[in-house]
């Protein structure tokens, strides 16, 4: 691992390996950068205490990742044969990046301002970037920041409620409790899990208890997380996203059931296509239709080359 000192003096580790047009892999929450991309074995681990305490808590647990072995590598090495250079950080509060307990740390941007001081510390004139879940609000305000390094962006794990004021739909089976404030969007579903995890118990029927259970199974620093939840996970404004010239593509597993309206994303987003892969919202980063499907679309930015750009 590397590191180097952010804008505002937040140390970023970060990992950098191959030759050829760069990529910025932006990891989800709860998860560093290697095992939100790389082997599965690196994330089995902490999924599966996960899974035990689930059962104990709540009774129930989703189901861990199961790839097929060619999935099972992750996605570093099919962009590594593709010949690209992989960079992968550790976003501020997780991995080995410092993890500040102070919410401001994490909030106006931050993390897609640490990409942009990676990415000025490398000295990259043009990167493609691919966020997961967390990842992805990361690289769409990446894209409503116009950064003009950013040649294609992969927005996977997401859907409608990245743009602000659009509310999450659940299926009617999802624990979502009555009491839940409404509309119920990215910043309620973000102050809900942070309320919950800062109080420290697990409530029964409450699907925000699961950030105890994970905070549990990873020995994380819960303090930090709830900064996480309360600074950086905010919805971009639509019109912030409507001047963006890039191609970007909306990635979503077939089971993930959460993301399947992306409608008005598509919308948001004059160059935005839409592609499904298999696999439910964490799976999916080791299903070999996630990989081809990221390698094609950055294949295609390659060779059109920075000048034809759009489509």
């Amino acid at each position: 691992m590397n590191v180097f000192t952010s804008f505002d003096g937040v140390r970023i580790a970060y990992h950098d390996e191959g030759e050829g047009p760069a990529v910025v892999l932006l990891h989800g929450y709860g998860l560093d950068g290697l095992s939100n991309f790389g082997d599965v074995g690196r994330s089995l681990p902490m999924l599966e205490r996960m899974s035990e305490l689930c059962r104990a808590e709540l009774g129930v647990a989703p189901p861990l990742p199961a790839p097929a072995r060619e999935g099972r590598p992750g996605l570093i090495p099919v962009l590594l044969a593709a010949g690209s250079r992989v960079i992968i950080p550790d976003m501020r509060g997780f991995g080995a990046s410092d993890k500040p307990r102070d919410e401001a740390a994490y909030a106006n941007a931050a993390m897609a301002r640490d990409v942009l001081a990676l990415i000025g510390f490398l000295g990259l004139d043009a990167v493609d970037v691919l966020g997961h879940s967390m990842g992805s609000i990361t690289a769409a305000k990446l894209l409503a920041l116009g950064a003009p390094e950013v040649r294609s962006a992969i927005l996977a794990g997401t859907g409608d409620y990245l743009l602000a004021g659009v509310e999450l739909e659940f299926p009617e089976s999802w624990p979502v409790p009555d009491s839940m404030p409404r509309p119920f969007t990215l910043e309620v579903s973000a102050a809900e899990r942070a309320r919950v995890l800062a109080a420290g118990k697990v409530e029964r029927g409450n699907l925000a208890s699961l950030e105890v259970i994970a905070v549990r199974a990873a020995a994380a620093d819960p303090h930090v997380l709830t900064a996480v939840l309360r600074g950086a996970i905010e919805a971009v404004r639509i019109q912030d996203l409507q001047t963006v010239t890039v191609p970007v593509l909306v990635l979503n597993g077939r089971a993930d059931l959460a993301n399947q309206k992306t409608e008005r994303l598509l919308g948001a987003i004059p160059t935005a296509s839409s592609s499904a892969c298999e696999g439910d919202h964490l799976s999916m980063l080791w299903e070999p239709t996630f990989h081809q499907s990221v390698a094609a679309f950055f294949e295609q930015r390659w060779r059109k080359g920075p000048e034809q750009v759009i489509g």
